[in-house]
């Protein structure tokens, strides 16, 4: 009977080291993914990019996904100027949110819907909100409305919101975070 009580102990602490260490990945993982976020929304360039004969600067923020041009994007292929896209997928290849790259010198740079090479960075999640923000009013108060055209603006915002739900073993968890954009904001983006 002891030994039969031990053993259950013992299955009991396995069974609970296996669900910690499983958690402690799946928290890894969600750090490396909003790591990948942060950086490239960080580096979000107002360089103009070739349209035709003229050029322009790109970055179209939505509420379901967000575009922009970068300088180096993390985990692409090769260096240099990158489009950027982060949104929801859903489909047989994979559900989650993904980022997708692209090259910018590419005709029809400036109306890329964001479905080029993509990969999903975060597993299950869904629910994806972005937000945008000009930067804080007077008041010292943030705004955040749920797009931004850099055509309207005339530069980048201050801060980007990403919200979404990932899966968790009590049930789907809500996550969200803040990336400021060291080039948005202010008068001139």
């Amino acid at each position: 009977m002891i030994a039969g009580s031990v053993a259950a102990g013992i299955r009991l602490a396995v069974g609970s080291i296996e669900r910690g260490e499983a958690v402690a990945r799946d928290a890894a993982r969600l750090r490396a993914a909003m790591g990948i976020v942060e950086r490239a929304l960080m580096s979000a360039d107002p360089l103009p990019i070739p349209v035709g004969d003229n050029t322009s600067a790109f970055f179209v923020g939505e509420e379901k996904r967000v575009r922009f041009l970068s300088p180096g994007a993390p985990a692409a292929q090769g260096s240099g100027l990158r489009l950027i896209a982060f949104f929801e997928r859903t489909g047989d290849d994979g559900n989650g949110i993904a980022m997708a790259t692209a090259p910018p010198f590419r005709a029809g740079a400036e109306v890329w819907d964001g479905m080029g090479t993509w990969r999903i960075l975060f597993p299950g999640a869904g629910e994806l909100a972005f937000s945008y923000s000009a930067g804080p009013t007077k008041e010292g108060a943030w705004e955040w409305a749920p797009s931004w055209n850099l055509k309207e603006t005339g530069r980048l915002p201050a801060a980007v919101r990403m919200e979404f739900s990932v899966p968790s073993p009590s049930g789907p968890r809500k996550t969200a975070f803040v990336v400021p954009v060291p080039v948005g904001g202010g008068s001139g983006g």
